[in-house]
């Protein structure tokens, strides 16, 4: 997480992912799990730049905390997150409820687009 004493290696977690969204753009891609960011950290919408698009945008869905789950979905951010390449339709997007985790579960349905 972007905390004090680790805000560096958190950049570069993300600089790495960035990097290998913007690769190979022609094959599809799917990157999901916590990446400790939300829409409002330029480190994260560096990574949607090269074209990812985050399921739950596509699906109104986006702004739905996922963490803190013990607050979520009154207060927190979603910080988990499901994205694609524009070779996908995210045709639902839910974030649910996990026993034992301080974080919600981002579950999408998608469909990959023959040909793109």
């Amino acid at each position: 997480p972007p905390i004090p004493g680790q805000v560096d290696l958190w950049n570069r977690e993300l600089g790495a992912l960035r990097d290998t969204a913007a690769a190979d753009p022609g094959t599809p891609l799917v990157l999901a799990g916590d990446f400790n960011a939300s829409q409002d950290h330029a480190a994260f919408r560096r990574i949607l730049d090269t074209g990812l698009s985050d399921a739950a945008r596509l699906d109104d869905a986006d702004r739905t905390a996922t963490w803190p789950a013990r607050t979520a979905p009154t207060f927190g951010a979603q910080i988990d997150h499901v994205l694609v390449s524009k070779h996908f339709a995210a045709d639902r997007t839910r974030i649910l409820d996990v026993a034992d985790t301080d974080h919600r579960a981002v579950v999408t349905d998608l469909t990959l687009h023959e040909g793109r």
